[in-house]
């Protein structure tokens, strides 16, 4: 009873978002009231311990929050002057044949927005470009949706696998876990997983993409690529893996995907693994190759267009190796409150110097403002916009973090009571039992799917992963790695991305077909993340803790 109702701010979360189709910055904060309502009326919690998490939970989310606006205000600079239209005119230039540029732009350049932005950019930039390369717009959609999942666990720089970490760093001390080796461990883990089922989901995409759009309506269509579609997945894998084990989270898919889209690019040009008859849409039409650069930015060169993402991946680099010794540095500066609102263990800090948002994305929105020469007007649309584009997101996430906080710290009550956290844990323990295993990474498509954002989801979930896997005495890293996993899984059927890609490629009204044909995908990538972790387990690949 107790366990149904500590959920009941959580069960209201999914009836609204899922069933009343409400948005998350309108929804986060009606459960945050709820559960304030049931900690103060029921749980015996007073008004200093309530405001005094909540504001915790606030400044919790700061994080997360600059990050956001940092990889948005990036990506919104590079718009306008032109820098993303050269990057999108460089793909013009490969090979003709539509599943190779399948491979290269829905999955390889997508996976760097998705390592640079993330956020629902991927779609909106990965899926109209396939367009002009000849894709049909359902095709663009399909492909973008199922292949924008690979990357997600670390899309901006490592937000989403951040913010897991952020949701139970406070609980790892007391287990004798080093917070940051616990980080690269979740974070070698979550890519794992993540990377072998890229192995399927690169040549199932455009097999299932021939199949539904090609004039011979046939999987088998796909065949010709298949040694391309696993060389990608093995070059995407060969360069995340190391990074995410011994480098950390922000450089993952950034890095894994730059260097993956020019790898392919290279092997195009050579004719390396390319079939030997171009497939073509029977629609595609010859105007579409036609270089998008000559008339978006036709005095910019392809260096000058790369030279922000150059600068954040270089700046990511020398600042999390340790070897370089400069990571120590940028930690080393710092904000904080400690007895929040006179609650001792109500504390908060921000190592704002080394939060990406901040370095190196504002850092090199400022660097293209002047090698683009941005005017005044040009530089306060480009922030007009972006804060427009996060404010949704930050509402969200603010009432999200003080959601989680409450649930977390509402041991603190008159009643002698545990935890809402603990005691929903106990309670889906005793319901799940064993099986709990099985739908760790369903809860994490949950989240996605309730917030569109696989971030959020980890905001919301993870802690109550990692307390119900505690209870079980399962492994609570590979617990929150499926966690992690399910809700970049989920980007796949999630509303508001489908919705969103909808609107990018102008067939508004097709949403429930486009859950229909992503769900077997979806149903698929599950089976693999759950085999992966058990054959892991078994054999001793992945960290232990």
């Amino acid at each position: 009873m107790l366990a149904l109702i500590a959920a009941i701010p959580i069960i209201l979360t999914i009836i609204l978002t899922v069933g009343l189709n409400m948005a998350a910055k309108k929804v986060l904060p009606i459960s945050w009231l709820s559960i304030v309502i049931i900690g103060l009326g029921y749980w015996g919690m007073d008004m200093q311990h309530v405001a005094a998490y909540t504001v915790m939970g606030f400044l919790g989310s700061i994080d997360v929050l600059l990050i956001i606006f940092g990889a948005i205000l990036v990506m919104n600079t590079l718009n306008v002057a032109g820098a993303m239209s050269r990057i999108q005119g460089m793909f013009n230039s490969i090979s003709e044949d539509a599943r190779i540029q399948l491979v290269i732009v829905g999955f390889a350049f997508s996976a760097f927005i998705e390592g640079a932005a993330g956020f629902g950019t991927p779609a909106a930039l990965a899926a109209p470009l396939l367009i002009g390369l000849g894709f049909p717009p359902m095709a663009a959609a399909i492909a973008c949706l199922i292949l924008n999942s690979t990357p997600v666990p670390f899309g901006a720089a490592g937000t989403p696998t951040n913010a897991a970490i952020a949701a139970v760093a406070s609980e790892l001390p007391a287990m004798g876990i080093n917070p940051d080796e616990w980080m690269l461990a979740l974070a070698f883990t979550s890519a794992f997983g993540m990377c072998i089922g890229g192995f399927f989901i690169i040549f199932f995409t455009v097999g299932l993409i021939t199949m539904m759009f090609g004039k011979k309506k046939s999987f088998m269509d796909a065949m010709p690529v298949l040694p391309f579609c696993l060389f990608t997945a093995l070059v995407f894998s060969l360069v995340s893996l190391p990074i995410a084990r011994f480098i950390g989270t922000e450089l993952t898919s950034l890095t894994a995907a730059a260097v993956t889209v020019f790898v392919l690019l290279g092997c195009a040009k050579a004719g390396f693994l390319m079939p030997k008859e171009i497939w073509r849409f029977e629609s595609a039409k010859s105007e579409s190759k036609k270089d998008s650069s000559s008339s978006s930015a036709p005095q910019m060169s392809l260096f000058k267009a790369w030279i922000p993402y150059l600068f954040i991946s270089l700046w990511l680099v020398v600042t999390r190796i340790p070897q370089l010794g400069l990571k120590p540095i940028v930690q080393s500066f710092s904000v904080g409150l400690t007895n929040i609102l006179g609650v001792s263990n109500a504390t908060w800090t921000l190592k704002y110097v080394n939060n990406p948002g901040v370095a190196p994305f504002i850092l090199a929105v400022l660097l293209a403002i002047v090698i683009y020469g941005l005017k005044g007007d040009q530089v306060s649309a480009i922030f007009k916009k972006s804060w427009n584009q996060c404010v949704g997101a930050f509402i969200a996430l603010l009432f999200g973090f003080a959601l989680v906080y409450m649930y977390r710290y509402s041991d603190a009550n008159s009643t002698g009571m545990d935890s809402m956290l603990i005691t929903m844990a106990k309670g889906m323990a005793d319901l799940a039992g064993d099986n709990f295993f099985y739908i760790a990474t369903f809860i994490g498509t949950i989240g996605s799917f309730m917030f569109g954002s696989n971030t959020v989801s980890n905001v919301m979930f993870t802690p109550l992963q990692f307390e119900t896997a505690k209870i079980l005495n399962l492994p609570t890293l590979i617990i929150v790695a499926l966690q992690n996993q399910g809700g970049a899984i989920g980007n796949m059927v999630c509303i508001n991305n489908i919705v969103a890609v909808c609107a990018t490629t102008g067939i508004s009204g097709v949403e429930g077909k486009l859950i229909r044909t992503n769900f077997l995908p979806w149903i698929c990538y599950y089976a693999i993340l759950i085999i992966v972790a058990i054959v892991a387990m078994n054999t001793g690949i992945l960290p232990e803790f």
